[in-house]
């Protein structure tokens, strides 16, 4: 029987692309168009896909390759694809299927867009445990937002917003660089892995051209004490720095940082705010300041992988069987 599903590889601008995850009920940065180009400057490919079954676009995937000596191909394909109203199982099997085919020797390293206990298959080995974090629903009334706050959390902001700091909306400049070179100061010292600042850099610049990042920086007086670093994906975001120096933890200036980033993220349409990595363990400090805001943890399936094996055709012609389309930008 015919397989009613299509792959379209690479022919879609960014505008099409930002469209379609815009009509995703939810959506990982890392399937967004300016994630692409920024790790496309770390030296990877980014291939951009869309899954269509009877002509209507069901899913799209963004995977990042690495080329290594004697044709070996890295691939990574995390939190994809994005369904947007397709069946997830048949999708998924569809894509992997196509990835097989196209691409030449090679390992893909899946982290699917499902949560832990949801089943795998499609002959991937899972080789990682899920990461948890905290999705916080923005749909809701602003006070309803606040109510559900923690007690304590509550608190601390209500004492942030009587030290009057003054906060400034940035999308790049001497306070967004500040912001990354601080956060990186940090990671160097606590020793836990993140993004490069070269990265963050490649983000923003990627993202300069819309409204899909923003950062926030708390100044005393002329000097910054905090910042906040916010991506914007479809119809989601993700908290994606928080740094605070000594000053701003004792003025509370995180509290009030992120939820300025709320407002702001609520006036820009945000459903869903994905407030990154909850490690009661490794950081239980910053578990405690994620889990004040409420929400909901989540812990993610893994990352799979599979072996991809050599193939006749010439790998990216577009050519290979099963339904492989090559698109002309729109």
């Amino acid at each position: 029987m015919t397989s009613p599903f299509r792959v379209v590889w690479d022919g879609c601008n960014r505008a099409r692309w930002q469209q379609l995850l815009a009509t995703a009920p939810t959506c990982s940065y890392r399937q967004d168009w300016p994630y692409g180009e920024a790790a496309a400057a770390q030296g990877h490919r980014a291939h951009r896909c869309i899954v269509t079954e009877r002509g209507q676009p069901v899913a799209v995937a963004q995977f990042l390759e690495r080329r290594f000596p004697a044709g070996l191909r890295i691939l990574l394909l995390t939190h994809g694809p994005v369904l947007l109203g397709g069946r997830e199982q048949q999708v998924e099997e569809a894509l992997l299927a196509e990835v097989r085919r196209r691409f030449g020797r090679g390992l893909l390293f899946w982290t699917p867009a499902a949560e832990e206990g949801s089943e795998r298959r499609s002959g991937c080995r899972r080789v990682l445990s899920g990461q948890s974090t905290l999705l916080l629903g923005l749909g809701r009334p602003l006070a309803h937002i606040e109510a559900d706050l923690h007690g304590k959390w509550r608190n601390m902001l209500r004492r942030a917003r009587e030290n009057r700091l003054e906060i400034r909306l940035v999308q790049g400049g001497p306070l967004l660089a500040w912001l990354i070179s601080a956060n990186e100061a940090h990671r160097r010292k606590v020793g836990y892995r993140g993004p490069s600042p070269a990265f963050f850099h490649a983000l923003a610049e990627a993202s300069r051209p819309g409204r899909s990042q923003f950062a926030l920086v708390a100044r005393r007086g002329s000097t910054p004490v905090a910042g906040a670093l916010f991506q914007l994906h479809g119809r989601c975001a993700t908290y994606l720095v928080g740094h605070t120096g000594e000053e701003g933890r004792r003025l509370r200036a995180q509290h009030l940082l992120l939820w300025r980033g709320i407002e702001v993220l609520r006036e820009r349409g945000t459903t869903q705010l994905d407030l990154g990595g909850v490690d009661t363990v490794g950081a239980p400090g910053v578990a405690r300041f994620k889990l004040g805001l409420g929400g909901r943890v989540v812990t993610w399936a893994g990352t799979y992988l599979l072996r991809l094996p050599w193939r006749a055709e010439r790998a990216g012609d577009g050519s290979a069987a099963g339904g492989v389309q090559k698109e002309r930008a729109a």
